[in-house]
């Protein structure tokens, strides 16, 4: 896969990240901002579609979604996991070289 999505743990709840591993090298985009620029979205709309679509929070700490249960983060994590085939075909994922 040329990204995948974990979830991650800090003081404010789970969050989902977006990754990548080239030549055992890991990219990481942890906050919204940075996940939308990945996905070729605005940050205000990535968030928006966390927490509408996935049910995580409205209001954004450190620029991340947060979820109030691992379990939660993960639906997000996998519903995210099925956009990428998507964002492929309608070349709207920016990964940068």
């Amino acid at each position: 896969m040329l990204i995948d999505f974990k979830v991650r743990k800090d003081d404010f709840g789970y969050y989902v990240v977006a990754y990548r591993v080239v030549a055992g090298v890991e990219t990481r985009w942890e906050t919204c901002d940075a996940m939308a620029r990945v996905l070729n979205l605005e940050p205000k709309d990535m968030s928006t579609f966390l927490a509408d679509k996935f049910g995580g929070e409205t209001e954004t700490k450190n620029k991340r979604v947060h979820f109030a249960t691992r379990a939660e983060a993960m639906v997000c994590r996998d519903g995210l996991r099925d956009l990428i085939p998507l964002a492929i075909e309608t070349n709207n994922l920016y990964l940068p070289s």
